[in-house]
């Protein structure tokens, strides 16, 4: 399904000059920034550990239907009218980008921080 969006986004943006009209479910941008963000941050992880976390079948879709309250034909009807507009397209994947950057750092900072002490645990 995501090969089909992204093919039909970048044949979108390649042929048309011409916008499409918005659809009448139109996820609103900051809330299809948040999805798109979800997913790289789904698809990174997927791509770089073990064959345990792929093979366990995991699906990001309907999680995302439900934690942001859309539906496929939604989705996909927003995808293809934000593709259609390359330069507010290229403007949230800018943002997605640099939301991850952000989340790296904090990742990296939280990772320097010493470790506390375990607490002793007395003997019985």
């Amino acid at each position: 399904m995501k090969r089909i969006v992204l093919f039909l986004s970048l044949l979108t943006v390649a042929c048309g000059t011409q916008m499409i009209d918005p659809p009448e479910r139109l996820i609103e941008k900051d809330k299809f920034v948040d999805i798109l963000f979800d997913l790289s941050i789904y698809n990174g992880v997927k791509n770089n550990t073990t064959p345990a976390f792929t093979s366990s079948n995991l699906q990001i879709m309907p999680y995302l239907y439900s934690k942001y309250d859309f539906d496929s034909v939604q989705f996909f009807e927003s995808n293809l009218y934000y593709a259609s507009r390359g330069d507010l397209y290229l403007a949230m994947f800018d943002t997605v980008r640099a939301r991850i950057e952000r989340t790296e750092q904090l990742m990296d900072s939280l990772r320097a921080l010493p470790l506390p002490e375990s607490p002793e645990v007395p003997e019985d």
